[in-house]
C-alpha cells in the first residue's frame, strides 16, 4: 500500500468518525465489518479513541461461516438466533452508542449458489431478533453510518479488466470520489452537498408533493413505456435527505455516500409498473432486468430473466409486496457519473432513483419518530422484517410531483432535477 493511500485512509476514517457519526467525547462506538476490513477498522478505532470514545467494540462478520450454516445446518435450526443479539441492540439504542457498518465483502459472490429458501429462514430470524434495535435507530435513538471499504475480490468484480493490485487501488479511489474525500476540504464539501439536498427537500415540502409519478417513455419489450408508476405517500409526508439528527439533537449522516432524498409511501398507494435499471441483491443474490407491476399498493406481478427464484423467496416475507421507501437521485450523482456498477447497494442506490420493498421508515412521515407503531400503521406505514432497494432511475426518466390541489410540480426531466428546485433558495436553517 503506497503512502498516499495510507494518508487517504486516515482521512476517510477521520471523516466517518467526525462527520459520519459525529462521535462525541465519552460516547461508545460499535463497528460492524468483515474480517477483511481489519486494517481499516483499526484506523476507525484509533480515530474514535482520539475523539474521546469511551469504548470501541467490533462485531466481526464472516460470510464463510454464514454460508456453512445455511448449507449444512438442520432445517429446524435455521430460525434460531441467540438472545444476546437483542441485548446488544438494547445496549446501543438505550445508552447513546454510535454505530458504523462497513460494506464490501471479501467474497462478494459467496451466496450465488445457496438455496434462497434456506437463506430466507436465516435472514428472517436475524431481522426479527434485531427488530427493536432497528426501530430504535429509525426513531433517532443512536447515530449510525453505513460506509464502504474496498476488498480485493470486490475490486475485481467492479474492475474485471484490471490486475488485482490496480483494481484494488481503483476501487479505493472510486470510493474516495463518491464520499468527496478527493476534494480539498471534504467536511466543507459535505456541508455544501447537504445544503443542496435540503433545498430539494424544501421544494418537495413547500409544494406539498403527495405522490410521485415516474415516467420513462423508452419502450419496454411490450412496447409500453419502460416505467409508468405513481407512488402515493401518506397524508402527512416528510422528505428526508443528507444529514439527520438523533433525538438528542446530534447531527449525523446515516450513509456515506448519499445522493438521495426519500419519503415513505402509503402501503396501499402504488399504481403502475417499472423495470429496474441496475442489479439488485435480495439475500445477497444478484437480480437483473426485473419487472414489477402494482395495483392499489400491492405487487401483483413480477418477473426476471435472471433471479426469478430469488425474488419468489423474497416476496414470501410478510410485507415485502408493498413499498417502504421512494427515493430520488438524478444523473449528476458522482456515482452515476462514474459509470460504474458497484455491485453494492450502498453505492448503487445512490446512482439512481429507487423504490424499496418492505419496511417503511417513520422518518418519512411528519413527526413519525414521535408516533406509536399503531399510529404509524394507521397512517399507511408498511411493516416488514425486510427492506430491499430496487434502482429504477434512468437518463430518460421524467418525474412529476402530484399535489393535493391538483397542481403538478416538475421534479426531473431526462434524468436531471429541474433547475427551478435550486434557484432562489437558501441553505438549511
Amino acid at each position: 500500500m503506497n503512502p498516499s493511500l495510507h494518508q487517504q485512509l486516515d482521512r476517510y476514517a477521520h471523516l466517518l468518525i467526525h462527520t459520519g457519526v459525529n462521535l462525541q467525547p465519552g460516547q461508545a462506538l460499535r463497528i460492524r465489518g468483515e474480517l477483511v476490513h481489519r486494517e481499516f477498522i483499526h484506523r476507525l478505532a484509533a480515530q474514535a479513541y482520539d475523539a474521546g470514545a469511551r469504548f470501541v467494540d467490533v462485531q466481526w462478520q464472516d460470510p464463510v461461516l454464514v454460508k456453512a450454516r445455511v448449507e449444512r445446518s438442520q432445517p429446524e435450526h435455521l430460525s434460531f438466533m441467540p438472545d444476546y443479539l437483542e441485548a446488544w441492540g438494547k445496549e446501543v439504542v438505550e445508552n447513546d452508542w454510535a454505530v458504523i457498518t462497513i460494506t464490501g465483502s471479501e467474497f462478494p459472490d459467496i451466496f450465488d449458489q445457496v438455496d434462497p429458501q434456506r437463506m430466507r429462514a436465516v435472514f428472517a430470524a436475524y431481522m426479527q431478533k434485531l427488530a427493536a434495535y432497528r426501530q430504535g435507530l429509525m426513531a433517532g435513538k443512536a447515530a449510525w453510518n453505513v460506509c464502504g471499504a474496498a476488498t480485493p475480490a470486490w475490486a475485481q468484480k467492479v474492475f474485471p479488466q484490471l490486475g488485482p493490485e490496480e483494481a484494488l487501488e481503483q476501487l479505493w479511489q472510486a470510493i474516495f470520489h463518491a464520499v468527496r474525500l478527493d476534494q480539498d476540504d471534504p467536511v466543507q464539501a459535505w456541508e455544501e452537498h447537504d445544503r443542496k439536498l435540503k433545498q430539494l427537500v424544501r421544494y418537495l415540502t413547500e409544494n406539498q408533493v403527495h405522490s410521485i409519478h415516474f415516467l420513462d417513455p423508452t419502450p419496454g419489450p411490450d412496447g409500453k413505456p419502460s416505467t409508468d408508476l405513481v407512488v402515493g405517500l401518506t397524508d402527512e409526508p416528510a422528505w428526508v435527505g443528507g444529514s439527520t439528527q438523533t433525538q438528542s439533537g446530534r447531527r449525523f449522516f446515516p450513509n456515506m455516500p448519499t445522493e438521495e432524498v426519500f419519503s415513505t409511501p402509503h402501503r396501499q398507494r402504488a399504481q403502475g409498473w417499472t423495470r429496474i435499471s441496475r442489479p439488485a441483491f435480495p439475500f445477497q443474490r444478484e437480480v437483473r432486468d426485473a419487472f414489477f407491476r402494482f395495483q392499489d399498493g400491492e405487487l401483483v406481478e413480477f418477473r426476471s430473466e435472471d433471479g426469478q427464484e430469488v425474488l419468489e423467496q423474497f416476496f414470501q416475507i410478510p410485507g415485502t409486496r408493498h413499498l417502504g421507501e421512494v427515493a430520488l437521485v438524478d444523473s449528476t450523482s458522482p456515482i452515476f457519473q462514474s459509470q460504474l456498477v458497484f455491485y453494492d447497494i450502498l453505492f448503487d442506490e445512490n446512482a439512481a432513483c429507487h423504490i424499496a420493498f418492505g419496511r417503511g421508515y417513520p422518518m418519512g412521515i411528519h413527526k413519525g419518530q414521535e408516533r406509536t407503531p399503531e399510529e404509524l400503521a394507521a397512517m399507511g406505514l408498511n411493516e416488514s422484517d425486510a427492506h430491499l432497494d430496487m434502482m429504477i432511475g434512468t437518463t430518460t426518466m421524467n418525474i412529476t410531483g402530484l399535489c393535493p390541489d391538483g397542481r403538478e410540480a416538475p421534479i426531473m426531466e431526462q434524468g436531471v432535477f429541474v433547475s427551478a428546485i435550486f434557484q432562489g433558495q437558501e441553505g438549511p436553517e
